[in-house]
């Protein structure tokens, strides 16, 4: 097997736990409409959650940064992938039934010291390259904050020993995790990989604005993580650096601009230059949102709201830029099927997607303003949530029903 059939092979692996994710994600929302009996609702969210982060992710995101950074060890990195598949098909076996667990525990555990292993493998290869590129000084930086967010889940036993379940430091630990795993690894590593295929295509860019891009960027990640913490009132310093470093990242944004243009033209096809387009709106609210979150009245709106605006921001960071960004690089370079319905599919899903954000943003708007929420809002929620899992469904099916043309 070549190495773009092993790329085809794991990527579609990716594709079923996303579908899986956004199938156990609709079923939250009809369960807020009609609660199904024996159905756990903390249990379902937990395994909505692990496999749409972990089965779904971080499976196509580091498939990919073998594919573009260590092309020629496809074939080695195999047996990690296999091990991370056995990981996430335990956590999707056993949250369902018992929530956090012996079982899922074990099985999250299991899967940390995958991603461990996956690390030192990686950057233990990558050094043999003995080559020097941002892309590259992108990607060390996302696997280190890979390694670093694991510590949330670490601290999470202590915590629970000690009689801290769902008390701040819970909850503080939970955001830390989360916090470096979309803002440290996965956006580092989207940045990596869109500065390594125009390397890789001898594409020209600006050499200094790259940098300055990296450096905004991946400066800001530590000091952003005060962002999360906003809600526990801290001192006012804790504000200004939240407020610093989401203003660097914006700054980054403006440095990168350029950058993530050019990467868009060589896209090709219209369509997926318009998704790549959202893919950088998105971006471009969520670093705006993290600025204006560092004001004391804005941070007060966001917690009381938190049930609407969290899951909308999640959603946005996830959905909106890290799964969109996937399934379009799996299509242009011929790893996903190209095809009528593939389009149809995707359009179905954003579609679905921006309406939910809406729903979203507006019923908290609306909530915190008038103190009720909008009429018939679980309805609502079900109803355009209902289309991301019908628009990937099509999308799956025209990836089972042939491989990609040029496999």
């Amino acid at each position: 097997m070549n190495n773009d059939g092993f790329v085809v092979k794991w990527a579609r692996v990716a594709l079923h736990f996303l579908v899986f994710s956004a199938l156990a994600g609709v079923l939250l929302r009809f369960y807020n409409i009609d609660p199904i009996d024996g159905l756990n609702y903390k249990f379902l969210m937990h395994t909505h959650s692990h496999i749409a982060l972990l089965g779904w992710l971080y499976l196509a995101f580091t498939v990919v940064l073998v594919r573009e950074f260590l092309p020629g060890e496809f074939k080695w990195f195999n047996r990690i992938f296999i091990t991370t598949l056995f990981t996430v098909i335990g956590m999707m076996l056993s949250f369902p039934f018992q929530g956090y667990g012996v079982v899922s525990i074990t099985f999250s555990t299991l899967f940390l010291f995958t991603s461990y292993w996956f690390v030192y493998e990686f950057l233990r290869r990558l050094r043999d390259t003995k080559k020097k590129s941002v892309a590259i000084n992108f990607v060390q930086w996302a696997l280190f904050f890979l390694v670093i967010s694991s510590l949330g889940p670490w601290a999470l036993g202590p915590i629970i020993l000690f009689g801290g379940s769902y008390g701040k430091l819970y909850s503080l630990s939970i955001y830390y995790y989360l916090h470096f795993l979309y803002n440290g690894f996965f956006i580092l590593a989207l940045l990596s990989i869109v500065l390594k295929q125009l390397d890789n295509n001898a594409i020209t860019y600006n050499g200094k604005r790259a940098k300055k891009f990296f450096q905004l960027t991946v400066y800001a990640v530590i000091p952003a993580y005060a962002l999360s913490a906003l809600w526990i009132k801290p001192p006012v310093w804790v504000f200004v650096l939240g407020a610093i470093a989401g203003v660097m990242q914006l700054f980054g944004l403006l440095y990168g601009w350029s950058i993530l243009k050019v990467y868009q033209r060589t896209l090709k096809l219209k369509f997926y230059q318009l998704i790549f387009w959202v893919v950088l709106v998105a971006y471009s609210l969520k670093l705006l949102m993290q600025v204006m979150s560092a004001l004391p009245e804005v941070a007060s709106y966001i917690y009381e709201t938190r049930m609407f605006t969290a899951i909308g921001y999640i959603h946005l960071v996830m959905l909106g830029i890290l799964s969109l960004f996937s399934l379009t690089y799996f299509i242009v370079n011929n790893i996903y099927r190209d095809h009528l319905l593939s389009k149809a599919g995707l359009t179905i899903f954003l579609c679905g997607l921006v309406l939910s954000e809406i729903i979203l943003f507006v019923n908290g708007i609306v909530l915190i303003n008038f103190g009720y929420a909008i009429p018939n809002y679980s309805g609502w929620m079900f109803s355009t949530s209902l289309l991301m899992p019908v628009g990937l469904f099509i999308f799956w099916f025209v990836q089972l029903r042939e491989k990609a043309d040029s496999i």
